[in-house]
Formats: C-alpha cells, sequence, structure tokens
C-alpha cells in the first residue's frame, strides 16, 4: 500500500480563450495532491493523509481524489483551503502560493500517526510540506521514523523557494531525508537553487552516493533524465510532446509513475531494467503535457 502526504490546493490556472481573452479556471492541485492522483490512476489505490478543508473547495479537493481512486484518510478540518494562482508562459506554470493558516498545514504526529493506514509500504512526501515552519518538521520526522520502521520512504524535493525563509535549515532537513530515502528525484532545477556552486550532474551522483536509496533520479526538464543506481548511472531522453498545453504537474506524475515502477520490484542492477522505468516514467510526463492543468494518465493510456 501507498500512504501521500504533503499539500493539496486550488490551482487558480491562467486560461486563453479564443479571441485572447485571459480566464482563470480553478483546479484542485498541489504537488504531492498531484502525485496521489497520478498513482491512483495507475491503478495503485494510495492513500491520503493530510488534511483537507470542510469548505467548498475542499470538497473539491476529496471529491477529485476519489474520482481518481484515491482513498482519503485525512481529517477533514475548519480552515480555509489553500490557493496557488498559475501564470503561463510558452506552457511554463509560475505560482504565487497563499498557504497561511489553511487546513493543510494544520498537521501534527499525533492526527498523522493516526491516518496513517498500517499496511503502508510506500510513503511519499515532498515539495511545499517540507518548507518551512512547524508542519515542516512533523512531516520530516514522520519520514524518517517511517524509514528506520523498514517502510520504502520515496521523496520529491520539488523545491519553491518563495516559501524557504531559512535555506541552510531547509537543506539540511533534505540531506537528513534523502540518506533514509528508497527513491529520491531531484530536478536540476532543485539542485540549482539547493548548491548554486555545484553542477548538477555530479551533486547529483554524490547525493547518491551518501543515499540508501536504491534509485536516483536528476529530471532535466527537455533533456531527459538520469537514472543513478549501485551500479548503473543511465541517461533516457525526454518522451515527445504531441501538442504541448502546459508542463503543470509533469513532476509529479514523473514521479508517481517512479514509485508505480519501484512498486513492481524491479531489477535495479539490469541497466535494461532501469532505462525502461526510465522511459515510462518519461512518457507518463509527456501525456500529462498534452493536457491542461495536472491530468495524469492512466496505466493503459501509458502503454499503448
Amino acid at each position: 500500500m501507498i500512504t501521500v502526504g504533503g499539500e493539496n490546493l486550488i490551482d487558480l490556472v491562467q486560461i486563453t480563450e479564443d479571441g485572447g481573452v485571459q480566464e482563470f479556471r480553478a483546479l484542485p492541485g498541489g504537488s504531492q495532491y498531484n502525485c496521489a492522483s497520478a498513482l491512483g490512476r495507475l491503478g495503485t489505490r494510495p492513500h491520503y493523509i493530510t488534511p483537507i478543508s470542510t469548505d467548498s473547495l475542499g470538497e473539491l479537493l476529496a471529491d477529485t481524489l476519489e474520482e481518481s481512486r484515491v482513498v482519503v484518510t485525512s481529517e477533514r478540518v475548519d480552515a480555509p483551503s489553500s490557493l496557488a494562482v498559475v501564470t503561463l508562459q510558452d506552457g511554463q506554470p509560475s505560482y504565487q502560493f497563499y498557504r497561511d493558516g489553511t487546513a493543510e498545514r494544520l498537521v501534527s504526529a499525533e492526527s498523522l500517526k493516526a491516518a496513517m493506514p498500517a499496511q503502508t509500504r510506500v510513503f511519499q512526501i515532498g515539495s511545499l510540506s517540507l518548507c518551512d515552519g512547524d508542519d515542516a518538521d512533523v512531516w520530516a520526522k514522520l519520514f524518517i521514523e517511517l524509514a528506520q520502521q523498514g517502510v520504502a520512504c520515496t521523496l520529491d524535493p520539488n523545491v519553491r523557494p518563495a516559501f524557504v525563509k531559512d535555506p541552510a535549515a531547509y537543506r539540511s532537513r533534505l540531506e537528513g531525508m534523502m540518506k533514509v530515502a528508497s527513491l529520491v528525484k531531484l530536478s536540476d532545477e532543485d539542485l540549482g537553487w539547493l548548491y548554486p556552486d555545484a553542477d548538477p550532474e555530479t551533486k547529483a551522483a554524490e547525493l547518491a552516493a551518501g543515499s540508501q536509496a536504491q534509485l536516483f533520479v536528476l529530471t532535466k526538464g527537455s533533456q531527459g533524465a538520469t537514472l543513478i543506481t549501485a551500479s548503473h548511472r543511465v541517461d533516457v531522453e525526454a518522451a515527445p510532446v504531441s501538442a504541448l498545453q502546459d508542463t503543470v504537474g509533469a513532476g509529479d506524475t514523473f514521479m508517481a509513475a517512479l514509485i508505480y515502477q519501484f512498486l513492481q520490484s524491479p531489477d535495479f542492477t539490469s541497466e535494461t531494467v532501469i532505462r525502461d522505468v526510465g522511459h515510462f516514467a518519461a512518457k507518463a510526463a509527456a501525456i500529462n503535457c498534452e493536457r491542461v492543468g495536472c491530468n495524469p494518465p492512466s496505466l493503459d493510456e501509458i502503454r499503448i
């Protein structure tokens, strides 16, 4: 069983209608919310443990998760839903977030453990939930405790610099989590911000060597990805995108596809298997980019 923690919010996504009229469409989102949805569409029936608001936007968030075959075990709390205003330039998103005092940040060690299914085999976390505040520390501590208990913990930092108030503390938090993780995905942009004086490829290899992760992945947008294991370093090309809509949720979809493949217990000593894992994730992300917002593909769509 996969359990996902981390932010949920409403994306107000910029849409250009016929005639050039600019509008904003309300779409359920948040990096870890998107990852849970993508895992659900791959048929894994993940559980989601982050609190969701009782407001009307929270109803939309909860209903959409359930439509994607995600089991919501989290609390419903009387606090507003988080918002993200997403503007697009050539399909690339820029974000403004509004999260102070919102439902998804009202977490405690006790509430998360109560929502955590006992059968959890894989735990996924990342992005905004780890940036700052008491909630970031709660999530990081839970991640490390679960890893020490034998749960395969997977991490996608998906760095959001605007929310990092203490870069040194944030970097230290992520490094502690990466050391005990079973699967890590970082983008070249993540590494460029975390370690501005280091070459991303070199730094990824260094971090992988200091981690117990069976698979460490560096994504590079249109330049593809590098998959690192104890015995191999494999480069895969980005999958072709027939008609780009935007890249919202592409990284989250890529991560979900990696976790799906990780669940199949692949032989990471085989270069061919590692390459297949990378191609599967790249294709999933490419399909998502052909749709507006985060709209991950099903398993059948990836396999066509």
